[in-house]
């Protein structure tokens, strides 16, 4: 091809992109900038996700200040109004133990270090739903649910927050963004944290994380860095 025929190639009209396809990556952005706030450290450390416990002894005070807020406001988000804990009825998780959910919740996703607990409107999806374009139905995204899962300590730090009494066991009532996370001290190594993305008040988290417990082995596999 000579010099001519490629800079008239060159200096032809541009191709637009399809409108559907952009929509299409801007809704991906916003879901990975949603996973990116929901599943990282205050430091920006990715941590693994596992579950919250209130009955393994604790030998030490997690960190971080306690100025916090007494009474932080409830959260809500979406068509999800102010929520009543109740007795979780249905099957037991396979490494945790469940006391409360809110009124008409279920579990979404339970794997050995963590949970999503979600509305129960999202539990039988349509065939034709798709999660990337209807959030609520990916149990890996977090918006509009509560997320339980461990961390190790290392991964983050100093943190602020008001100190708090869960159970037996010291915890720090953290903010982050619109949610709130619960960290529990319930290992040297590790937080059992508690995201909470729905209308709970301050008590009604409280009372979440002590109705929780979480196998041991879970602990340990999350101590050990595996």
């Amino acid at each position: 091809m000579d010099l001519h025929t490629r800079l008239q190639r060159f200096g032809g009209p541009i191709e637009s992109v399809p409108e559907e396809t952009v929509e299409a990556d801007v809704a991906r952005g916003r879901r990975a900038a949603q996973r990116r706030r929901v599943v990282q450290t205050v430091g920006g450390s990715t941590f693994a996700v596992a579950a919250i416990v209130a009955t393994v002894a604790f030998n030490g005070a997690p960190t971080g200040g306690t100025g916090g807020p007494s009474h932080p406001p409830a959260i809500v988000q979406g068509t999800v109004g102010n929520l009543e804990l109740v007795r979780y009825e249905g099957r037991q998780p396979n490494n945790f133990t469940i006391e409360k959910v809110p009124e008409g919740f279920f579990i979404q996703k339970d794997y050995w270090g963590g949970l999503t607990i979600a509305p129960k409107s999202v539990e039988n999806p349509a065939p034709d739903v798709d999660p990337s374009k209807s959030p609520m139905y990916d149990p890996d995204d977090f918006s509009g649910k509560i997320a339980i899962f461990l961390e190790q300590k290392a991964h983050r730090g100093d943190i602020s927050g008001e100190t708090v009494a869960v159970g037996e066991h010291r915890a720090i009532l953290h903010p982050t963004g619109s949610t709130w996370q619960l960290l529990i001290a319930v290992d040297p190594k590790v937080y059992a944290t508690v995201q909470v993305d729905v209308a709970l008040s301050r008590e009604q988290i409280l009372e979440l994380g002590a109705g929780l417990r979480v196998h041991r082995a879970a602990i340990d596999r999350m101590a050990a860095g595996n």
